[in-house]
């Protein structure tokens, strides 16, 4: 199906204007849509019906003219006009202003002369007077003129009388996340006896304060329909509110502060509203893997990090997994796992990242998976299968940039419009056709909130007319995926849009990230209880610096991780070895004493790996791995010198672990090296020792053979005799 312009589709219903004039001008026919060269901004506050039927008296708009400083037009009029919309994609054009030079002066609101500054604007009509066709959706042009120049114009929409038309119902669900980047970076400091939890940042205490962006995402859920939400949860999120509300200190440098957060009481406030909002059985309840890792940035990791990579995800996905945190706060279980790409944006290897954590459904962008029907003649249901990955979730591209402040409606936004109005009126007009693309095919759409949901220009306000739109069933997201996809819907290749992968991690945060957790799995490696509270803490705080909730704040990011750094760095300093001054040997054999000091709270497991620069020169043994307790444990490596005396050797011993993998590095006591000089004193002793034994053996034989000699002599004589 071919698409066209408003202006070649529709047939025009438009009214306009008759200025009657002071001095017995009539009226005055424009000749066209001339546009006055001024920033004179127009603006809808408010508009009554949102949703228009045949038993409706009267359509109400009131808004603002705004004229800049400086500024001053005469006999201003504000005028409205309408027409109908066909299609959806329609629907990104702007006000027409094509008008007929017909009235009646009832549409339009005389200001008269206007100066800088704001002035209030009404339009009131009958519907009746309008003449509208039932099912159908009319794009609604408020302009204002001034002496035959068009000021400035804004355009909003109004489905009329869409239930007694032969459309379908449609089915829509809203996936809303709550997430944000968590700021604990995994230290905790004893103060006054009591333990609290640092953060490097405070911004998460303030969006979980009354009116923040946490708190207004839960409280405006009630606004929408019920049934329509369903929830897709970081356990993190819950988790470190728990940590706030106990109270938290605030990291100033790599020492600990002391200076405690302000907002453990909005944390537990903040708590108590999430258990009573997830737990509400009128939504449904999801979760997504711990932390929220951005899949999207993980995707682009080399081939040499991919075993961080999965360790990463395995871990994010197994603390999801136990279902402790969310089913703690919202006294139920979620449903499931979601894998959810930032802004549902996926490559081939993005999605088969996804699949790796075995997610209920990869949520996805319609637009990014190419998922269309022929000619674009209908929505499909958000069902697709892309890449080889058939269950996916897909949520609709024009539907999930209303919820994300459209761009289209961005130009009245900035004029001072009612932005939650526009908005929910664009979202109205859209899903109303939907539902008359294809009358007698049922679908279900769903609808993907940004993570920043709460922040953006829009808010859940917006979906409060849906509870009017008779066009539309609210349901859940277990309902889409019991649907099957389109069979007449295609994909095409997945790709990821350039304002997504602009925000992306860096190569060079990516592989910060990636190090943490190597450093981390390495620690873990030679502890004898790995999964202490310590451990836990440190786990979750790496995989924190892959959240997806970082996107497009490089500054708060690199304070996070640095901090986390410094952490983990002084963590597995604990452990190292004492430094050695040189060694002289004087003989073959002798040992070497390393002290292996260990300040952690439990006991490792280590061993030592020691190497010589002439390999030639000395024999040295080798310390398997075994337990070091808490304290300093001295080891001794055997030496045995297999080379000329007077060499000097460099002899480096290495902290090691189960695997042989070097633990900690020169600087941090990780490994030692030292000098062993042999003396040639030991190999003169040597020789000397070995010349008196042999002197002595030689002697003593020959006093033994001299005495058997005598002894013959002396028998042969007397035999003699």
């Amino acid at each position: 199906m071919t698409r066209h312009t408003l202006s070649q589709r529709m047939v025009h219903a438009w009214l306009a204007f008759a200025l009657v004039a002071a001095a017995g001008v009539s009226g005055l026919a424009f000749a066209g849509p001339a546009e006055a060269a001024s920033t004179v901004a127009v603006s809808l506050k408010t508009m009554s019906p949102q949703v228009a039927t045949s038993g409706s008296e009267e359509l109400s708009l009131t808004g603002n003219l705004t004229v800049p400083s400086g500024q001053s037009h005469d006999d201003v009029i504000v005028q409205f006009a309408y027409e109908q919309v066909p299609y959806r994609s329609n629907m990104s054009e702007g006000p027409d202003g094509d008008f007929k030079d017909i009235e009646p002066p009832s549409l339009q609101d005389s200001l008269g002369t206007v100066s800088a500054g704001t002035h209030v604007w009404t339009l009131k009509t009958p519907l009746s007077a309008l003449n509208l066709t039932a099912g159908n959706v009319y794009a609604i042009d408020v302009l204002a003129y001034s002496n035959g120049e068009r000021l400035g114009a804004m355009r909003t929409y109004l489905p009329y009388d869409i239930s007694s038309a032969s459309a379908s119902t449609t089915q829509l669900t809203v996936l809303a996340p709550v997430t944000a980047a968590s700021p604990l970076d995994g230290y905790q400091e004893t103060i006054s006896g009591a333990q609290y939890s640092e953060v490097t940042e405070d911004t998460v205490g303030q969006d979980m304060s009354t009116g923040g962006s946490l708190y207004k995402l839960l409280e405006d859920s009630a606004k929408a329909p019920q049934g329509m939400i369903s929830w897709a949860v970081d356990p993190d999120l819950l988790a470190t509110a728990k940590q706030l509300e106990n109270g938290y200190i605030i990291a100033k440098s790599s020492a600990a502060s002391d200076d405690t957060g302000s907002y453990g009481t909005d944390a537990a406030a903040w708590l108590a509203k999430a258990g009573t909002v997830l737990g509400s059985p009128g939504s449904e309840l999801w979760q997504l893997p711990s932390t929220d890792p951005d899949l999207g940035s993980l995707s682009t990791a080399s081939s040499s990090q991919s075993a961080e990579v999965k360790q990463l995800l395995s871990t994010a996905a197994d603390q999801a997994a136990s279902g402790t945190d969310v089913k703690s706060v919202a006294g139920r279980d979620p449903q499931g796992l979601l894998a959810w790409p930032a802004d549902g944006q996926v490559s081939g290897q993005t999605l088969s990242l996804a699949e790796s954590i075995d997610p209920k459904a990869v949520v996805v962008d319609s637009a990014s998976i190419g998922l269309t029907t022929a000619n674009d003649s209908y929505t499909p249901t958000g069902r697709a299968s892309a890449a080889g990955d058939a269950n996916l979730v897909v949520g609709d591209t024009s539907l999930d940039a209303i919820m994300s402040g459209d761009s289209a409606d961005g130009t009245y936004n900035s004029a001072g419009s009612d932005s939650t109005l526009l908005a929910g009126q664009r979202l109205l007009a859209q899903t109303a056709l939907i539902s008359m693309e294809s009358p007698t095919l049922a679908r279900t759409v769903m609808i993907t909130l940004p993570r920043e949901a709460a922040t953006s220009d829009a808010d859940m306000g917006i979906l409060a007319g849906l509870k009017s739109a008779s066009w539309v069933k609210p349901v859940g997201l277990s309902t889409l995926l019991k649907q099957s996809p389109d069979a007449n819907a295609s994909t095409g290749t997945p790709s990821r849009s350039s304002s997504v992968t602009a925000t992306d991690l860096t190569t060079d945060q990516l592989d910060k990230a990636l190090t943490l957790e190597s450093q981390l799995q390495l620690f873990r490696s030679i502890l004898t209880k790995p999964d202490d509270t310590t451990t836990t803490d440190f786990a979750e705080a790496v995989l924190r610096t892959v959240s997806t909730g970082w996107r497009g704040d490089t500054s708060a990011w690199t304070g996070f991780e640095s901090t986390v750094s410094s952490r983990l760095t002084s963590q597995t300093n604990l452990v190292y070895l004492i430094p050695k001054s040189s060694l002289t040997l004087s003989g073959t054999n002798g040992s070497i004493p390393f002290s292996v000091v260990n300040h952690l709270q439990q006991a490792v497991n280590l061993g030592l790996a020691v190497e010589t620069s002439k390999r030639t020169s000395l024999h040295l043994s080798q310390i398997p791995v075994r337990e070091f307790k808490t304290g300093t444990t001295t080891v001794e490596v055997k030496v045995t010198v297999v080379s000329a005396p007077g060499s000097d050797n460099l002899v480096t011993a290495y902290l090691v672990n189960s695997v042989g993998q070097h633990y900690g590095s020169a600087e941090s006591g990780g490994s030692q090296s030292l000098h062993v000089t042999v003396t040639s004193i030991g190999f003169v002793a040597l020789l000397l020792f070995a010349g008196s034994a042999a002197l002595l053996v030689f002697a003593v034989g020959l006093r033994i053979y001299r005495g058997r000699k005598g002894s013959r002599s002396q028998l042969e004589t007397h035999a003699g005799d």
